[in-house]
């Protein structure tokens, strides 16, 4: 029984990690970039550029850009059971965010950004519907120091140190034991590469590389059993990817500027998550007493590589007014194989937009972005039987950025 407990626990690790592209990524990062499609390695010309290409930091002309961003999102994921009958979880969640820029020098810009670029969500499954009740959040945050050196009047490099730190929280009950929670929480150091060239006024090209990290959550796994509960120290393990991002932006007049992009995720990466309870208590049938060993389990992911695609454009209007809009395409990266409600994830066509207004030294950008995701279905057996299940998710997000430049 402690073992099945534990290939239960392990499988909610996975539950609401796909919110936003494929597989785990979050992109929303800086409300205009996101009103602009999310296509900014190839503009990075604010705070944001942190992460979307640190080599963008290089021509910013002010010498100070602080900007405090946050997103509130509400995904709502689809299941529908092999009777037909369909269930939803929706759990809104908050993301804020903070980048701060500051040139020393004609040739050297330093920042740092404090941000969420993987999970960042959770899912609540209500027992009445499910049969369980399944509430998990997880969230991996980025503290990101970076300096950007620019070459030439055209080229511009920059290079950022990167302190994952992942939390972890799980409830939930299991028949036959009673209330399970899971809190951990861990991290892992990583490195990532910008470069942006500008060979006219009116032509960018950038490019992003982010490092992979081996993520590592340590905590309490507490079990409950009739009127006992055991705290038990658990760990937890699963590799981040490889990140690549291109982008060109193209400036067709005074007022019109459009970028497109491309992102490339190695999440094969993410073939499993490792899991270790400690000092777990059980019967041996072999000495007839009770003694305490470690449980090692593993959930098999299988994760692919993908592909997003983003174009957008921004205009700008008299008085400080900048009107956006972009298109996303964001595919999946879970194989049918591990789909499950526990990993639900999607191809997504996402439309964005939002408006922006500068006054002074002061700039206020509002964004909004709507992922229509295609439902995908999984064939499995049951007593010979072959039976259909469902999966979707749509994701709605509002976000709200205040920049101060100097």
């Amino acid at each position: 029984m402690v073992k099945k407990g534990t290939i239960f626990i392990i499988s909610l690790l996975l539950i609401g990690s796909a919110l936003w592209a494929g597989g785990w990524n979050n992109t929303l990062m800086g409300a205009r970039a996101l009103a602009i499609g999310g296509a900014f390695t190839g503009i990075a010309d604010d705070a944001s550029a942190i992460f979307h290409n640190p080599g963008g930091l290089g021509f910013q002309e002010n010498v100070l850009n602080f900007s405090l961003d946050g997103f509130y999102i509400w995904p709502t994921h689809e299941y529908t059971m092999p009777t037909g009958t369909k269930i939803q979880s929706k759990y809104n969640s908050p993301l804020p965010q903070i980048f701060v820029t500051y040139r020393t020098s004609e040739k050297i810009t330093l920042g740092f950004g404090i941000y969420v670029p993987y999970a960042g969500g959770g899912v609540d499954w209500k027992k009445d519907e499910l049969g369980v009740p399944l509430e998990s959040v997880m969230g991996i945050y980025a503290i990101t120091p970076t300096i950007a050196y620019q070459v030439s009047d055209r080229l511009s490099l920059g290079f950022n140190l990167i302190f994952y730190r992942g939390i972890l929280k799980v409830n939930t009950e299991m028949e036959g034991y009673g209330p399970i929670s899971v809190e951990e929480n861990g991290g892992s150091p990583s490195a990532g590469f910008g470069l942006m060239y500008k060979p006219t006024d009116k032509l960018s090209l950038g490019m992003s590389i982010r490092g992979p990290a081996k993520m590592k959550l340590s905590g309490i796994t507490s079990i409950t059993y009739g009127t006992n509960k055991m705290n038990l120290d658990s760990d937890t393990s699963f590799n981040l990817p490889w990140d690549v991002e291109v982008g060109l932006s193209y400036r067709i007049s005074e007022n019109l500027l459009f970028a497109t992009g491309a992102q490339y995720t190695m999440w094969s990466a993410l073939d499993k998550v490792e899991k270790t309870i400690k000092n777990v208590p059980h019967f041996d049938p072999n000495t007839l007493m009770l003694v305490a060993s470690d449980i090692e389990e593993e959930e098999v992911l299988d994760f692919n590589n993908i592909l997003i695609l983003r174009a957008g454009f921004e205009y700008l209007l008299p008085q400080g007014i900048a009107l956006r809009a972009g298109v996303g395409l964001d595919h999946c990266a879970c194989p049918e194989e591990t789909l499950s409600i526990t990993n639900i994830d999607v191809n997504k066509l996402t439309l964005l937009g939002g408006i922006g207004y500068k006054a002074g030294k002061m700039q206020i950008d509002f964004a909004y972005a709507y992922a229509f995701g295609t439902e995908r279905e999984k064939t499995i057996t049951a007593y010979s039987v072959p039976l259909t299940e469902k999966y979707n998710l749509n994701v709605f997000i509002l976000g709200l950025g205040i920049t101060f430049s100097y």
